[in-house]
């Protein structure tokens, strides 16, 4: 076994599960992992003919008045290993070790929590412990360990200044881009048919599907409300239980509906969509208006009469008001566009001053902009940091909420949103990694044991957040960069990732959320992540949308970045550095015939593992590709749609969202 292979054949192990991932706030310790861990430690260091290191501070706890002491360490292999012993003060703690990098830097990356191990042999105290691979960053001195008792708003600090040398294996180095397993090229009629607006398709089942999912008719729900899945106390399977109005998952379901709003010609398709978003826009106002709201407008959840969920959760999760007001926005354009009121979307939509019972718009737009610097929960609900998911859609909200405010004559505001807009669009260099080629997904220290960075928030950020300006695009060499090695990052964690082929029709890699996730849809396990129907559509999606941009721009550029998505998702181009080529070189050709093909490869994964109902759920599983986790997921068949819109566009089918749209809405 190589070197590198030992490295990564334990970089996903993770010390501490949370007992369900859209609850952060209850933390578990796994023994039997604890067991897996060490020995897969002992036996890198014996196959390696090499001993790690481990410098032992503390033997117990303290007993000079201290809250806290690092007890073990050592850094073997590029892997920081350590323990320590924390006073249980209270019940929600954050524990962070922080270190200087190969540079003897100290930067938000140069940081690792802590996960609770079990109680300490002395009463009233609790042993934490930490192994992170961080062999990208290096680690030269361990400044100091904090412990935050977040319940009673103490922190305490223990000074450290360690020096730390290496010890056991050398630490691997960046892994190269994979050789590319296929070159599918173009577009394939069975995908074509698959998605075809016609009776039976994927894509009729997964437009009828949502729409049973938006108003659902239970709970006595409130007009305007989206249940996230079929899945709960009201529905035949009861775990997991999402039987909530989540505003993210709402509002990019939403502005689903606002594309066939958009498109439709038809008379009462048109007008049953315009009533679900001004519904929408009210549900999304009284939502703003709960009594009972903890952290503002960043509350991600209401039950299905839109009453706020005060329960122990994730939040504040602030990428929610600016998907909300994007799309609100975006419809309200369009309205107007076909002749609609000004008065109507100022009173129904925007105007939250005037009319913050039935205009949520504005209120939103202000609280990104007077909120965006706070760190808050990520998409999956399951870390609090700076995330560039939610950055991006906070920019796009600011960006287009600048325009927008100027249209309806708010000029005030609209100062406010387009300051805003600039502030947060310095930040995204914070982002890039140039050690690992990556964007990173959060800008801090190692949270949750993702250790790679990787996640595939980033390509969603792309696709839900750009706002069309050239601002981190579908073609921006480091957002190629990044979906090459997030795409590539799941062919050794699943493995039905070894199935490359449907007969003579290539599959594309099935994504999950993160290389190290342990969600198996009920709960967590060891290796229990999956890959999602949503994931994996997203990527699909990027490809197409990446092909029709550079269709758009009429040439493709190579630089030193960009070069390792073309030399996997388009080798036969051959695409050298510096050079550019234009739409009537048979290498732009190939490269953007080459993006075809993967965007219908990776939707052929989708289409090989949907059961023959088409009936989607949250995940599939990566051993055998049966459909688990949440019933008939929202956000799944929205993501079908998504991509499957950005596959007509890219194919020159204009009619495409009409012809789906002006089938209407039926309820079955």
């Amino acid at each position: 076994m190589s070197i590198d292979g030992i490295i990564f054949g334990y970089l996903s192990l993770q010390v501490c599960l949370f007992v369900f991932p859209f609850d952060p706030s209850i933390l578990v310790c796994s023994l039997p992992k604890m067991k897996a861990i060490t020995t897969g430690l002992v036996f890198a260091a014996t196959a390696l003919g090499q001993t790690c290191e481990t410098q032992t501070l503390a033997t117990a706890p303290p007993n000079d008045g201290s809250e806290l002491a690092l007890s073990t360490y050592s850094y073997c292999g590029g892997t920081l290993t350590a323990t320590a012993f924390i006073a249980n003060l209270d019940y929600d703690k954050l524990v962070t070790l922080y270190y200087t990098n190969r540079q003897g830097q100290s930067t938000p990356l140069s940081a690792v929590q802590f996960g609770y191990q079990g109680d300490a042999s002395v009463s009233g105290w609790e042993v934490w412990n930490t192994q992170t691979a961080i062999y990208i960053d290096g680690i030269t001195e361990l400044l100091n360990l904090t412990y935050q008792a977040t319940d009673i708003g103490k922190t305490y600090v223990q000074s450290l200044n360690k020096p730390v040398q290496a010890s056991g294996a050398p630490a691997p180095t960046l892994p190269s881009i994979p050789t590319p397993y296929a070159e599918p090229m173009g577009f394939e009629q069975d995908i074509t048919n698959w998605l075809s607006v016609s009776i039976g398709s994927e894509v009729e089942t997964a437009f009828a599907r949502m729409f049973l999912n938006i108003n659902p008719s239970i709970q006595g729900d409130a007009k305007g409300t989206v249940v996230a899945a079929r899945s709960g106390p009201s529905y035949d399977q009861k775990d997991p239980d999402y039987e909530y109005n989540w505003v993210r998952d709402s509002s990019l379901t939403m502005d689903v509906v606002k594309t066939l709003y958009s498109g439709a010609t038809k008379r009462n398709p048109k007008q049953q969509l315009q009533n679900m978003l001004f519904e929408y826009a009210t549900a999304r106002a009284t939502e703003q208006n709960d009594p009972n709201l903890q952290t503002g407008l960043g509350e991600p959840k209401f039950y299905l009469n839109n009453t706020i969920f005060s329960g122990p959760w994730g939040r504040p999760q602030n990428d929610g008001p600016a998907t909300a007001a994007g799309t609100l926005m975006r419809f309200a354009n369009d309205y107007l566009a076909q002749g609609g009121s000004i008065q109507d979307v100022k009173q129904k939509i925007y105007d939250s001053t005037t009319f913050p019972a039935s205009a949520p718009v504005k209120a939103d737009l202000l609280f990104v902009a007077q909120n965006w610097t706070y760190s808050s929960f990520d998409l999956w609900e399951e870390e609090s940091a700076d995330h560039f998911y939610t950055r991006m859609v906070q920019r796009r909200a600011l960006v287009d909420g600048a325009v927008f405010a100027e249209k309806m004559g708010d000029s005030s505001t609209a100062s406010t949103l387009k300051a805003a807009a600039a502030d947060i669009s310095a930040t995204f260099s914070q982002f890039w990694d140039p050690n690992r080629e990556l964007l990173l997904y959060e800008y801090g220290p190692v949270l949750r044991g993702k250790s790679s960075y990787i996640d595939i928030a980033v390509i969603l950020g792309v696709i839900h957040g750009y706002a069309g300006d050239g601002f981190y695009g579908y073609t921006n060499d480091k957002v190629l960069s990044s979906a090459v090695r997030i795409s590539t990052a799941f062919l050794d964690v699943y493995p039905i990732a070894k199935k490359t082929a449907d007969g003579d029709k290539v599959l594309g890699i099935p994504i999950g959320r993160y290389p190290e996730d342990v969600y198996n849809g009920t709960g967590t396990e060891d290796n229990g992540g999956n890959p999602w129907y949503l994931c994996t559509a997203a990527m699909s999606q990027f490809m197409y949308a990446a092909s029709n941009e550079y269709a758009a721009a009429g040439s493709i550029s190579i630089t030193e970045t960009s070069k390792p998505f073309f030399d996997y998702f388009a080798p036969k181009a051959g695409l050298q550095v510096g050079e550019t080529y234009g739409y009537d070189s048979r290498e732009y050709r190939q490269t953007v015939n080459a993006l075809n093909g993967w965007g219908d490869a990776f939707m052929r994964t989708i289409k090989y593992y949907t059961p023959a109902d088409g009936h989607l759920s949250e995940e599939f599983n990566r051993n055998t590709g049966v459909a688990q986790g949440a019933a008939d997921l929202t956000w799944s068949y929205a993501s079908i749609l998504t991509a499957a819109f950005a596959r007509a566009e890219t194919r020159g089918q204009k009619a495409y969202v009409a012809n789906l749209a002006n089938l209407g809405v039926s309820r079955r």
